[in-house]
């Protein structure tokens, strides 16, 4: 996965749109848009694609098919970690730069993405650290 930092502000999986209904937890499973809101209100886009892995997991691949990596649901809360390349607005990619920890409600599908760089990378040191919200709408 590849995160970008656009304008200060790391965006990873985004996708702009408004969810009608939720689906419950024990439905999450298809193609859904994913939007990452920084605190200026800009948004990033992309898409997720999720497929059930078990009793309160679900694999989640940016392409349909491809690598995935798993959300567990804990304490009532959908939670994935991902290690991730870092692209910078200067268009320089670092791999396995930064470390993001995704948490969402599964009823509503929104919360937050917790993103701390692991290496001095677009002009932050180690340990810098963006919160952002998110939110997933089922594609129909």
């Amino acid at each position: 996965m590849t995160i970008r930092r656009c304008f200060a502000a790391t965006a990873t999986f985004t996708g702009l749109a408004i969810a009608l209904a939720a689906p419950a937890s024990s439905d999450m499973n298809g193609h859904y848009t994913y939007t990452e809101t920084d605190a200026a209100g800009r948004a990033s886009n992309s898409d997720w694609y999720v497929t059930p892995c078990g009793d309160g997991c679900v694999a989640v691949a940016l392409t349909a098919g491809g690598p995935t990596k798993q959300a567990h649901l804990v304490n009532g809360q959908w939670a994935l970690d991902s290690t991730d390349n870092l692209e910078c607005e200067d268009g320089t990619s670092v791999p396995n730069a930064t470390t993001a920890h995704f948490t969402w409600d599964p009823n509503t599908l929104a919360g937050t993405v917790v993103s701390t760089d692991t290496l001095p990378v677009c002009g932050e040191q180690p340990g810098h650290q963006e919160t952002n919200t998110m939110k997933l709408v089922q594609v129909p």
